[in-house]
């Protein structure tokens, strides 16, 4: 088994493709067809990256309970302590500000919007400045794949296949997606760009959001 910091070496080390199965992982089993949906891949690839996952020490493996006839599949779990103790600790914090913020009241998404328009901005102001001319898409892709969105260049869209807080997310998209719309306008324009057409569409997709520049 390894140490914490040796599974955090182990974390970091993962490709993008199998780090992405890794974080769909729970503390109570879940099978391979189960996370397939969840990511929108091929189970054949899942079950591979699975047993990466298990044979490095960052996931367990056992049988599901049995339902009906035949021998009962595998649930995979992610290893106690695999996981980094701070991002869980970020997440729960993240939970209880955004049911605090949503039992407010009034404009939920227009504030969270304005409050991530701040933080993208100061994101941007914070990065090491280009020795070239800025391009400010490029530059708004690149913080997003250092922020962990893992985005996809498609010529429709950016496809966002991680997700941070995707915990928070899912209980409360209109304050973290909101956030996170309002953080990409943020940077957009601190990088030079327009921000008026920015579009995000939260769980567009199985396993992740459409962002739209322009």
């Amino acid at each position: 088994m390894p140490t914490r910091d040796g599974a955090a070496d182990l974390v970091a080390g993962l490709s993008p493709q199998r780090r992405r199965v890794f974080e769909a992982l729970d503390a109570e089993p879940r099978s391979i067809a189960s996370l397939a949906n969840t990511l929108g891949a091929h189970v054949n690839t899942v079950r591979e990256h699975l047993d990466g996952l298990v044979t490095s020490g960052l996931a367990l493996r056992s049988r599901l309970a049995p339902k009906g006839r035949g021998r009962p599949g595998w649930g995979y779990v992610v290893r106690p302590g695999a996981a980094s103790p701070a991002v869980g600790e970020y997440a729960a914090l993240a939970s209880v500000l955004a049911d605090h913020v949503a039992s407010q009241g009034g404009d939920v998404r227009g504030d969270m919007r304005r409050l991530g328009h701040g933080w993208g901005q100061a994101l941007v102001t914070a990065r090491v400045p280009s020795t070239e001319p800025a391009d400010a898409e490029r530059e708004v892709i690149s913080l997003l794949g250092d922020l962990g969105f893992d985005p996809e260049v498609t010529p429709s869209c950016i496809r966002l296949r991680q997700c941070p807080m995707l915990a928070v997310a899912r209980e409360r998209p209109d304050v973290v997606c909101s956030v996170h719309h309002g953080m990409v306008q943020g940077a957009l324009e601190a990088s030079g760009g327009e921000a008026t057409n920015v579009s995000l569409e939260a769980f567009a997709e199985i396993g992740s959001c459409r962002l739209r520049l322009h």
